[in-house]
């Protein structure tokens, strides 16, 4: 049965056309997705579905009848919720009040009854929880699981949920379609954007490609490769890069025996070793929160180290500060670009030079050179081909992924010793993650030069690192082949 019929929807902002007469439906009782470039209109035809925008031209008709959705709570009416990229869970509330936020059952009412319907909708789904425990307690995928027992305490059987997978480890990913393919089979409209293309091929009945705004074609999974789904997505053949290989030049980054204690006074990374040798570009598979943070946070020197040492080119890291660690050639790319990477009302140029500012590269004497800052912005830009208007416009006026090209860029310029790169294509669509670590893959070789990348991907690390490596419970481990089930073995700390 359709539930959902978006029919020629259009949308602009100012000048922008972000959707031109785009049509849309979705079936109750399966998965289907939404894939396509960054900018391709994915997450802002869904937001007019969820009553977040309205449609400049076109109709929205749920379960055959035509309706006007002029907020969320108009889409909530109807059976319909979504679950945005970055979880709307605040963390010093308990599991409970953050389930009923916004939802509560009334101005009186029993805290006991609601824990017990928040209990028996988490078991219908297979989910535990602690209703009393803040919700700082909870990982990655105990968040999702949470943002969606918030749409079925809603009433809500048209589920939209935004790039769901992007902070799970496979196994976290395959429990969550489970619970999502349960939801389908009591019939509910599952409606997922993302870029996982296997995802997309292994649990979706329907998938719908978007590219510039427009519909490029709807159609069944069954039969589709990848390749296929890729080329519809950019339109083209893929950017190929060099495939990985065995580095065996000296070591660059040389990290020994490193502890660091985590902000709760524990121990986050325990007695690490790790080389990343010239040339090499080192993934880090792991769990969220099992001492990723910490392991880049001592290499920035942001928090020191409790035992150990690192060297990078020689150099004693654990010597200099953060300054002059930066000065010395070690770059981030930030797991959360809003809260550290970019200020969203300063420009594209003055966020090029956001934490290079004092720089030799970037200054005439003791003022900035704006012609080499404006200059470095430009590079930046169209290293990774950021779409904007003007350098001078506001960070914030670029989408999500646009602005993920250019912090990506910005960490490559100037040829660093070392890029850290934490979730360094979050939000990337398959050929601007392509374009980013054959940027990093050249950056490394041609300087010999060297990155580690930290992913909650396992296999966007396996395509495109030249090794991989497992951090659990503050341990890293080197597996014994570059094996996808022995890897993730190691993520959960079962034996190999």
């Amino acid at each position: 049965m359709t539930t959902v019929e978006l029919l020629g929807i259009t949308k602009r902002f100012g000048p922008f056309t972000a959707l031109e007469t785009v049509s849309f439906t979705a079936k109750s009782a399966q998965i289907q997705a939404i894939v396509g470039e960054n900018g391709a209109g994915k997450t802002t035809l869904m937001r007019v579905l969820y009553g977040l925008y309205k449609a400049d031209a076109g109709a929205v008709r749920i379960r055959g009848e035509d309706v006007n959705l002029k907020t969320p709570t108009d889409a909530l009416a109807h059976g319909i919720g979504m679950v945005s990229q970055h979880y709307a869970i605040i963390p010093d509330l308990s599991c409970l009040e953050n389930l009923m936020l916004g939802s509560e059952p009334g101005v009186v009412f029993s805290p006991k009854q609601a824990e017990r319907r928040a209990q028996e909708l988490a078991e219908k789904m297979g989910f535990a929880f602690n209703w009393s425990d803040p919700a700082s307690t909870l990982g990655p995928a105990e968040c999702q699981k949470l943002e969606i027992l918030k749409l079925l305490w809603r009433n809500a059987n048209i589920m939209v949920l935004d790039e769901p997978t992007a902070m799970l480890s496979p196994a976290d990913a395959d429990a969550l379609y489970e619970s999502l393919d349960e939801l389908a089979k009591q019939g509910a409209t599952i409606i997922v954007v993302t870029h996982r293309l296997p995802e997309v091929l292994e649990h979706c009945a329907e998938v719908t490609v978007l590219r510039g705004g427009k519909l490029i074609e709807a159609r069944d999974v069954k039969g589709l490769t990848s390749s296929q789904l890729a080329e519809a997505i950019v339109g083209k053949a893929l950017t190929e890069i060099a495939a990985p290989e065995a580095i065996e030049t000296a070591g660059h980054l040389v990290i020994s025996e490193l502890s660091v204690r985590g902000a709760r006074g524990d121990l986050a990374l325990k007695h690490a070793s790790l080389q990343v040798r010239k040339g090499e570009v080192v993934g880090i598979a792991g769990v969220d929160g099992n001492g990723q943070r910490e392991l880049f946070q001592a290499l920035l020197g942001v928090i020191p180290a409790e035992s150990g040492a690192i060297q990078l080119g020689g150099v004693d890291l654990l010597l200099l500060s953060t300054r002059e660690r930066i000065a010395h050639g070690v770059r981030l790319i930030a797991e959360d670009r809003h809260d550290e990477a970019v200020i969203e009302d300063w420009s594209l140029i003055e966020n090029a030079i956001l934490g290079f500012q004092r720089l030799e590269t970037y200054r005439d004497g003791w003022r900035l050179d704006r012609s080499r800052t404006k200059g470095a912005a430009l590079e930046m830009a169209e290293r990774f081909n950021t779409k904007y208007s003007e350098l001078t416009n506001p960070m914030g006026s670029l989408s999500g992924g646009n602005q993920q090209r250019f912090v990506a860029a910005r960490a490559m310029a100037e040829e660093p010793s070392l890029v850290l790169a934490f979730q360094p294509t979050r939000g990337l669509d398959v050929e601007a993650t392509r374009q980013v670590y054959g940027g990093l893959r050249t950056l490394c070789r041609e300087n010999q030069k060297g990155a580690l990348v930290v992913s909650f991907d396992l296999d966007e690390l396996l395509e495109f690192c030249d090794r991989v490596v497992v951090l659990n419970h503050g341990v890293l481990s080197e597996p014994r082949a570059r094996d996808r089930s022995e890897i993730g073995r190691l993520m959960v700390g079962a034996s190999a």
